[in-house]
């Protein structure tokens, strides 16, 4: 089975359609983990409406509750009540294909030395499905990757914190994601992964990186970070 982690920061007007893309993924075995980070909107009542009025995942609903302290600790706080040995992140604003879990199950199956898991994937922008385009070769159907060289190759990433899959023992030895970090958290964290383990991908888009939420709410926007917030000033020598 597998744990799945949404945090949650005033995503009202997204919630819901996020996790009824979890509760319709075709694999069914995973817990649902929502990190509610002190949202101020009425985000946490969408969710628990939710769970009043659909089926239970087969391992079950969790709500943690936390004063707002950032995505990083969000997703890290999930972790930490995860029951399952594999962990998938999920945005509140983003959603995945019926068939994410089942195919990063089957992918764990062929792979199963590898630390970290992902798949391609489609930016949303007005309304429109944009391919990422990932460093691969179009006949590259799945594998392992060196995640550094794909990358490279067009400075799109090819784990995201939508499209990823990890198991939570890795997860733990590099201490998850850095708090300290506002910009770039999810990209410091695979690079640490992909520096000591083998990076399994599945080069076919299950999921939808939603990019007309409005810009004040994406991390990708008008501000500017200072350098131990930024992941460009991180070194990586774990």
């Amino acid at each position: 089975m597998l744990s799945v982690i949404i945090p949650l920061y005033n995503k009202a007007s997204y919630i819901e359609k996020s996790i009824r893309s979890v509760l319709n993924q075709t694999y069914k075995e995973f817990e649902l983990i929502i990190v509610d980070d002190g949202s101020t909107d009425n985000s946490l009542q969408i969710v628990k409406n939710l769970m009043n009025t659909s089926s239970k995942p087969l391992g079950g609903w969790n709500i943690v509750e936390q004063s707002n302290q950032g995505v990083s600790t969000a997703r890290n706080n999930g972790v930490k009540h995860a029951n399952f040995d594999h962990i998938a992140f999920l945005d509140a604003d983003d959603w995945w294909s019926p068939t994410f879990l089942e195919e990063m199950n089957a992918l764990i199956v062929h792979y199963p030395d590898a630390g970290i898991y992902g798949s391609s994937y489609y930016k949303v922008k007005k309304g429109k499905l944009i391919p990422a385009n990932i460093g691969l070769e179009s006949i590259f159907q799945s594998g392992l990757i060196n995640y550094f060289q794909v990358y490279a190759k067009t400075l799109w990433m090819p784990l995201t914190s939508i499209t990823t899959v990890i198991k939570k023992d890795i997860f733990k030895q590099l201490h998850g994601f850095n708090p300290m970090l506002k910009f770039g958290e999810d990209f410091d964290l695979w690079a640490r992964i992909a520096a000591n383990y083998p990076v399994a991908f599945l080069n076919k888009p299950l999921a939808y990186y939603n990019q007309d939420v409005d810009v004040n709410e994406r991390a990708v926007g008008v501000r500017l970070y200072k350098p131990h917030e930024h992941m460009l000033f991180s070194t990586y020598n774990q």
